[in-house]
């Protein structure tokens, strides 16, 4: 499935929802793909959890959701400099997904997927991971990308050989 600014997706069995957008806070000015943990679509990332981007210039972000919805940044990782991009009026669509589903940004390197995943743990819990792709269909080397799931959120960084290794590791609540 290919989004566009605007659109939304929920992921199914979950409380992650991801939107594309051009930023206003993350990344100001850049479009990405940004995911939060939401008690549902219509109200918006929850207080006390953590959300993650991954911008076109290749800047990955952690930011704090505040108990009055703000957003504030905690990491930021990589990233080109590049022009601005401006708000886009298209209106977005909603779409549901569920594990096994891959997602790209449009006009942009940007992948995503919604797997089933352990993260130090015997437990599975359902990620959503994003990543710029490289020529080769693998991370592009040295770059970063993100996963989120309903216990937590990471920052990851990709060697030269596309090996994932995390920076950053956080639980929603703390």
């Amino acid at each position: 499935m290919t989004l566009r600014v605007n659109d939304e997706v929920g992921v199914k069995k979950s409380h992650i929802l991801c939107a594309v957008q051009i930023s206003k806070s993350l990344v100001p000015g850049k479009k990405l793909v940004a995911c939060f943990w939401v008690g549902s679509p219509k109200s918006g990332p929850a207080p006390k959890t953590y959300a993650v981007a991954l911008a076109v210039n290749g800047e990955a972000v952690l930011a704090k959701v505040g108990t009055e919805g703000q957003i504030k940044v905690v990491k930021r990782f990589g990233g080109k400099p590049g022009p601005k991009q401006g708000p886009l009026a298209r209106p977005g669509k909603l779409f549901t997904v569920g594990v096994g589903s891959a997602l790209a940004v449009k006009s942009s390197a940007i992948r995503c997927a919604v797997a089933k995943q352990s993260f130090g743990t015997k437990k599975k819990a359902i990620a959503v991971g994003c990543f710029k792709i490289g020529d080769n269909g693998k991370p592009r080397p040295n770059s970063y990308g993100f996963a989120i799931t309903d216990g937590g959120a990471l920052l990851v960084h990709f060697d030269a050989k596309s090996k994932g290794s995390p920076v950053e590791i956080v639980q929603h609540g703390k």
